[in-house]
């Protein structure tokens, strides 16, 4: 029996959903080896203008901000998101597709493990999907 394909938004909420909920296997199931994945930002200055720039201070503060690299370096972002932050809710979301493009819209509810507090925080995501949209994926 043949398993249907996913379209990239169905992948992306799957992505999401398997994030949030701490899923070891996520990264290696749904990224390229030589993913690069950006929180927030680049800590060095974007010679091309395009990527914002993260103030010293935001970056002490919350140093997963930046460039992940490869599957490791989002692992490890991962990793220490849910070292330190517990997703209480998660809101709904809008997923956007078109070819190998691909953008989620949404919010989710953190608390601070080491503070105590918690806080709402508005997300977007923009996906180039191009590496595995030439193959047929099977759903995960």
């Amino acid at each position: 029996m043949s398993t249907p394909v996913q379209s990239s938004a169905e992948l992306i909420g799957a992505y999401l959903d398997a994030a949030i909920r701490g899923d070891p296997l996520a990264v290696d199931r749904y990224f390229d080896v030589g993913v690069e994945y950006m929180v927030n930002g680049t800590p060095s200055p974007d010679p091309a203008g395009v990527l914002p720039p993260i103030s010293a201070e935001c970056l002490s503060a919350l140093p997963w901000l930046g460039i992940c690299h490869r599957r490791e370096g989002l692992k490890g972002f991962l990793a220490h998101m849910h070292r330190n932050l517990e997703v209480t809710i998660f809101g709904p979301r809008e997923l956007i597709s078109a070819g190998s493009k691909a953008a989620a819209f949404g919010w989710f509810q953190l608390h601070a493990l080491s503070t105590g507090r918690t806080i709402d925080i508005s997300y977007s995501i923009y996906f180039r999907t191009w590496r595995w949209l030439d193959r047929t994926l099977p759903l995960p």
